[in-house]
This record gives structure tokens, sequence and C-alpha cells, in this order.
């Protein structure tokens, strides 16, 4: 009898199914956040805001972005087994201008374990959540690269990328004038 880490189903079946569905889920993501920005169009202009400008400039221009995360696990797999945990981020990369003010909305969807946003510097955030709660934070991302946010309870898995691109076209040409 063969052991795997999907209980006597066959890797290859399981792995397809699961890739169906987590494309479906990244799929589904980005067509609500298009629909989103295409329905809500304030919630991606550019608004005065003279508190997040480091210059102190009272004309500063600064980006909102809303993000939301969410916890999931790959049901059926046999952790003990696989030797590592089945959790991760739904979605895992999020991008953003420098300058942007992010926040972020984080849902931790298990029944059963804490799950944390964690990001080391510059941002130094930690947020640990409860099993079915959430929190709302806000941050400026104020420098440019690719940072990378974690579960602290749950690596090497439960990863993502947050990816700072250089300031906005448009906020560059704003301020500019």
């Amino acid at each position: 009898m063969q052991n795997n880490i999907w209980h006597g189903k066959t890797l290859t079946g399981k792995m397809k199914t699961a890739t169906i569905v987590l494309l479906f889920l990244i799929s589904v993501s980005t067509m609500i956040s298009v629909v989103h920005a295409q329905s809500n169009p304030s919630s991606m202009q550019s608004q005065k805001v003279s508190s997040s400008d480091p210059s102190g400039s009272s004309n500063a221009l600064v980006n909102k972005k809303s993000f939301y995360l969410f916890t999931d696990e790959i049901e059926g797999i046999n952790e003990t087994k696989l030797g590592i945990p089945a959790d991760y981020y739904i979605p895992s990369i999020f991008v953003a201008n420098k300058g942007d003010s992010i926040t972020m909305h984080f849902y931790n969807l298990d029944a059963d374990d804490r799950h944390t946003f964690t990001i080391g510097e510059p941002y130094n955030i930690n947020e640990d959540l409860a099993p079915m709660h959430n929190a709302t934070f806000t941050f400026k991302a104020g420098n440019e690269g690719v940072y990378r946010f974690y579960c602290t309870y749950h690596q090497p898995t439960m990863t993502g990328q947050l990816i700072v691109l250089p300031p906005s076209t448009e906020l560059t040409a704003a301020t500019d004038k």
C-alpha cells in the first residue's frame, strides 16, 4: 500500500483539483479587485493628505489602497506525513507604489488555528489573530522593494510578498506642478 499525504487518494488527482481551486480563487479575487476599482474609482484616486508627507508639505498627494487578505488551508493533507502545514494566504501578492497608504483587511477564516500577518523592516507589523477573527490596519509603503510577509505559526507555506514599486507617475506629475 502506498503512503502519501492525500489519505489514499492519488497525488495527481488531488493536486490537479487543489491547483484548479487555487487558480479559481485567485481569479475571483483579482476580478473582485478590478470590479471594486472600476465601480469605486475614488478608492484608487489620489487624495490630498498632509499628515503622511514626511517633508511636511501641505500639498502632498497620497494614493490610498485597500487590500483584503484571507487565510485558507488545503483540505485532506496529512500535515504530519508532509512535515509542513497546509495553510496559505489568499492572495499572496500585493502591489503598491512608494508613498501609498495601505489599509490591510486581514481575515483569519480558520476555526482552529491562530494566524499572523508578520512583516519585518521597515514595516515591523505583527498582527496575531485568534480563529475566526479579523483586523484592519494601515501603514505607508515607504520604501521600494519586495517585502516578505508570513504567518509565524505556519512556516514555510504561509508566506507572501508586498511589492512596492516607484511612486505612481500620476502622483509624480501632480506633485511636480
